[in-house]
């Protein structure tokens, strides 16, 4: 946000982005040593309480490479990827400009347009990171090291202390370490009301004594008034006993950030990962086979539902457990590790831009400073430039892994280049301009609809989508097996099972009943995924279109090509419907009616099962479907005050199947059987 600090705290509060039992940590302007010292001395405190394990020493071990993955698969790797790059670069440099200048000119005015600079960049960017690319511990080490530098340069203690060495050289005294100021931060643990709290609760007090003491009531003028005077009132003692409060910390400022930090560096006492390991609540075994084989949720398939508890737990808790979503940890903790456990409360980070341009540009500070918001359930940047806005969204594109999917939104001018570097802007159509909306992906009108943007209609097109995508392969391949599996029964002549005009035909046939349900399929209703927003975990996590929902597919394709093939096959191979050339001459005639035993040919036996091909694919598409759209019959009526138009009382879901698949392909084939 471009609001000053203290606004937008005040916003983030009434947004429910923060909450008073949260611990917000404020980073404000000040010079660029002090602002390095807290972002370091916030990151080995993380790392000690074990939010960022990945960060601990037992983390950091570096894992020598096989010889196969050293001397083989690397250099491999870098080698395809290096041809890849010189194939483009000389692609979008050579041959791409050659085409635009001399055979498509009049496309192109000038010659600077004909060169694509961005691909061109792109692939320069990939080879510079390439370069730069390094080990992830190795990374990760050099951050925890940089860190440890800071603090130590502060507290002027030897970095051999790290390792539990005793230390010559005495501390610095409090007036030395005043140097580096340290006012700029300022925390609030739980339980602590902060002013914004205070203004609200002393405005209502003074209304309620006054409306107690008052018969008449209050009067507009008087209500003015008395929001005037109290909030003078309020902010001069608030302003005193803040003052008074900053004298008496920074007497002890100095003293209890030693304490504190000295501790972990002295002793090196952080958390391994090993003492961070607790025993699960669920029995893997209580799965079911085809929980193990079919299951597409991960948390169905890993066994972390309710009937997959243990019984221990069960009985100890005395209650059912709820599974919850991967974000959260599936795992229960010992009742006196929770109890005294306060490095898993909720944390903040407000940080204002000018504090932010000391980190960003140098790669450690910034996974360090990305490090410590990661573990924060809510950030504010305040104050922070139109670039600024753009490389904290670069931040999460180059330093989570995977690489997720990012979302920017804006509202100005200030928003474009956030709004471009994500991968999905949408932009807020208002009163500061039209410059976000037009450089977004999607415009809203306001920002409250982007929940059910995300939420709702984001998550139902990704997985219409997906069964589209998936429905388009299947069917496709398909039609191209039973090609294949009717070769060696025409002694693999290539002979074309299915008539050219049906097989033209085919793609058309099957076209309307995807496409609606691609436009109006929904597995849930809207009003529960907003009560249960997080249903939509499944869509991040990607679960509608993974390995094991193709392999579903493609068992589906083999099974159904297949039987289409050899049902249609074992009644008609010898008695009817085909040439007698499949079993022997005349295989199955009666010697006394010349003839018999000969049926229509192949074409007929191919046209049966172009039949069973089409059922089948309209039947795929109705059992995909998980909403069936039955309308209000009859959808064309005479009558008035009926409610919904033609329009909305229409069966989408049978018209696409039976007007829009099957009588079509009825129609088309009874017409060419008379014409041919």
């Amino acid at each position: 946000t471009g609001d000053k600090r203290e606004t937008a705290i005040e916003i983030g509060y009434s947004t429910n982005v923060l909450t008073p039992k949260m611990h917000v940590t404020e980073i404000a302007e000040g010079p660029e040593e002090g602002v390095k010292i807290l972002i370091a001395s916030e990151f080995m405190k993380l790392v000690k309480q074990g939010r960022l394990e990945e960060y601990q020493k037992s983390s950091l071990v570096e894992k020598k490479p096989s010889c196969f993955t050293k001397y083989c698969s690397e250099p491999l790797g870098r080698f395809c990827r290096r041809i890849s790059r010189s194939t483009r670069l000389f692609y979008y440099s050579k041959v791409k400009p050659f085409c635009r200048k001399y055979i498509f000119c009049c496309f192109f005015e000038t010659s600077e347009s004909v060169y694509d600079e961005n691909a061109i960049q792109g692939v320069k960017d990939e080879e510079r990171a390439e370069e730069q690319k390094i080990d992830p511990v190795v990374r990760r080490r050099n951050v925890r090291e940089r860190a440890e530098r800071i603090i130590h340069e502060y507290l002027g203690l030897p970095e051999a202390m790290a390792s539990g060495a005793q230390s010559t050289v005495s501390p610095k005294s409090p007036s030395e370490q005043k140097e580096v100021s340290l006012s700029n931060i300022i925390t609030s643990g739980t339980g602590q009301v902060r002013n914004v709290f205070k203004r609200a609760s002393t405005a209502r007090s003074s209304m309620q004594s006054l409306r107690k003491s008052s018969s008449m009531g209050m009067s507009p003028s008087d209500l003015r008034s008395l929001a005037l005077s109290s909030m003078t009132e309020n902010d001069i003692k608030m302003r005193e006993s803040a003052l008074h409060t900053l004298d008496e910390r920074d007497e002890e400022e100095d003293d209890e950030f030693h304490d504190d930090m000295t501790t972990p560096l002295i002793k090196s006492d952080f958390l391994s990962t090993e003492s961070m390991k607790i025993t699960s609540s669920f029995d893997a075994s209580a799965r079911t086979i085809l929980e193990k084989t079919f299951a597409t949720d991960q948390t169905t398939r890993h066994g972390k539902l309710n009937k997959h508890t243990k019984k221990p737990v069960k009985q100890s808790t005395g209650m059912t457990l709820t599974s919850e979503p991967s974000d959260v940890t599936d795992d229960f903790q010992d009742e006196s590790l929770r109890q005294g456990d306060t490095s898993k409360s909720q944390m903040a980070l407000v940080i204002e831009g000018a504090a932010l341009g000391h980190l960003l540009g140098d790669d450690v500070l910034e996974e360090m400073i990305f490090a410590v918001a990661s573990s924060c359930d809510s950030v504010i940047a305040c104050r922070v430039s139109p670039k600024q806005k753009a490389l904290l969204v670069r931040l999460v594109r180059n330093y989570v892994n995977p690489t997720p999917v990012t979302l920017a939104i804006g509202d100005g001018a200030n928003d474009v280049g956030m709004i471009q570097e994500a991968h999905i802007g949408v932009g807020i159509s208002g009163l500061e301009g039209q410059q976000a909306v037009n450089s977004s992906d999607f415009a809203i009108a306001q920002f409250r609809f982007l929940r059910d943007l995300l939420l709702i209609h984001g998550r139902w097109n990704f997985i219409r989508m997906s069964k589209v995508v998936l429905y388009s392969f299947y069917k496709n391949a398909v039609a191209t097996a039973l090609l294949y599996v009717f070769q060696p029964f025409c002694a693999f002549s290539g002979t074309i099972l299915i008539d050219q005009m049906l097989t033209a035909g085919f793609n058309f046939f099957l076209f309307f009943p995807i496409v609606l349900l691609g436009i109006f399929d929904r597995d849930l209703d809207k009003d529960y995924v907003r009560r249960n927003p997080e249903v939509y975990s499944s869509s991040r996590r990607n679960e509608h279109m993974t390995g094991r929902l193709a392999s579903r597919w493609l068992f589906a394709f083999i099974f159904h090509t297949l039987t289409i093939f050899f049902l249609n096959y074992a009644p008609l191979s010898a008695a009817g419907m085909q040439t007698s050339a499949f079993d022997g001459l005349m295989s199955g005639a009666n010697k006394n009616r010349p003839g018999d035993g000969e049926g229509g040919g192949y074409y007929v036996f191919g046209t049966l099962i172009c039949n069973s091909l089409i059922l089948t694919m309209t039947y795929k598409v109705i059992y995909e479907t998980k909403s069936i759209i039955i309308g209000y019959p009859p959808a064309c009526t005479c009558k008035k005050d009926v409610g919904e138009g033609f329009i909305n009382r229409l069966a989408y879901t049978w018209v696409g199947v039976t007007y829009g698949s099957v009588a079509p392909y009825i129609i088309f084939v009874f017409v060419y059987q008379v014409c041919y």
